[in-house]
């Protein structure tokens, strides 16, 4: 994370705003969390389990959705033939 969601200071991996003291452990594990399901969502792709791929890469961009999990999503909705998800994430 680079800047707090409450005042957009800029934060880097401190769990706790230098500005207004929010609380932003919480989201960190969550980045943590997303990162680490995208890696498995890589590593299904390499397998060619593409459905395993897709329930990962859901996950990740449930959690915190950024481009690169959009970009994940859909591209593993089209290999599992979800065309509809595919044209909402791309």
């Amino acid at each position: 994370m680079e800047k707090c969601p409450v005042c957009r200071a800029v934060v880097g991996d401190q769990t706790r705003c230098r500005r207004c003291r929010t609380d932003l452990s919480v989201l960190l594990q969550m980045e943590d969390q997303a990162a680490e399901l995208r890696h498995k969502a890589m590593e299904a792709f390499q397998r060619q389990a593409f459905s395993e791929m897709f329930d990962h890469a859901k996950r990740a961009a449930s959690l915190i959705s950024t481009p690169e999990s959009r970009r994940l999503l859909a591209g593993a909705a089209v290999l599992v033939k979800r065309y509809e998800t595919a044209c909402r994430f791309f």
